[in-house]
């Protein structure tokens, strides 16, 4: 589903449409918002959502008319923002995640320009976080290496692909579950459980493949952004991809590399934007991974 829009009756239709029916209030006549949303899988979207100054709100008529027990769950990105339910508010800033249950009444406030990616989910993939899930909503989720990981995963989602790969869909939607349970547990009190292996090896390789080659990812990176040791990182790795870490983006990298050849990018260009820093680094790592030069592979093909 795409929409773009440049009213708040449009944006309420386009909302309503995409997850609950809901109302949205803006005060500027010159409001835009954009939705871009996918399906995972049965009952599992993710949203890329834009707009400009905006309230979103879901309120006891909306809920009676069109009841449901989904909970949505707010990955922000840019501008700030404000939660309100259960009688809290939890503020929204660039890179914090806010959970919302659509069977209560809550609104959405953004002053601004703001953007985030929406996961929905049904209520029944989190029950087993217990009693205290309604405390959970409208607060600011702690950090944590799970949340972390449901981040990555999150925001490697090609949502602007003509066609979906349904395998890495179904791969991802059934990552999600554990993650995002793994993520309330840490709402409260307590240590913080290491995530599962699996899940963190999967999360890992679609965060590499969605920015290998920008140069300055390294697996020292990646252990800073999941919160892990590096020598977590590379036990993973050989583990579950029989390679390290650093050969494994080397090898992405190179991947992209073939690609830019293919569409008749010089060498030099291909080794530059493949993230490389130079061209005969480039060159012979290629020739190593290929048993070809690049200049030699651009000409075959």
């Amino acid at each position: 589903m795409f929409a773009e829009v440049g009213s708040a009756r449009e944006w309420t239709r386009a909302c309503s449409s995409a997850f609950v029916p809901l109302r949205v209030d803006a005060a500027a006549p010159d409001f835009r918002a954009s939705l871009r949303q996918v399906r995972l899988a049965p009952g599992i979207t993710l949203a890329a959502v834009t707009s400009r100054a905006s309230s979103v709100m879901r309120d006891a008529a909306s809920i009676a008319t069109s009841p449901r027990e989904d909970v949505l769950m707010s990955f922000h990105r840019r501008g700030t923002g404000v939660v309100t339910q259960n009688g809290r508010q939890a503020r929204l800033s660039p890179g914090g995640c806010v959970l919302y249950d659509a069977s209560t009444p809550y609104t959405l406030a953004f002053p601004g320009q703001m953007s985030e990616f929406v996961l929905q989910v049904p209520r029944e993939t989190i029950a087993r976080v217990g009693n205290g899930f309604t405390d959970l909503t409208a607060r600011v989720l702690r950090p944590s290496a799970p949340l972390r990981a449901l981040s990555a995963l999150v925001s490697s989602v090609d949502m602007a692909a003509d066609r979906r790969d349904g395998a890495e869909d179904e791969l991802i939607a059934e990552s999600v579950a554990p993650l995002l349970r793994a993520s309330l547990e840490l709402g409260g009190v307590g240590a913080e459980p290491p995530i599962e292996a699996e899940l963190l090896a999967m999360a890992l390789r679609l965060f590499i493949d969605e920015r290998a080659m920008d140069p300055e990812l390294t697996p020292a990176g990646l252990a800073a952004t999941f919160h892990v040791s590096l020598r977590h990182v590379q036990k993973v790795f050989e583990r579950y991809f029989d390679t390290g870490a650093a050969a494994y983006i080397r090898t992405r990298r190179l991947e992209g590399a073939q690609e830019l050849l293919r569409r008749r990018c010089t060498v030099a260009e291909a080794a530059h934007r493949s993230g490389f820093l130079d061209v005969d680094t480039f060159s012979r790592a290629f020739k190593r991974e290929f048993g070809v030069t690049p200049s030699g592979f651009a000409a075959a093909h």
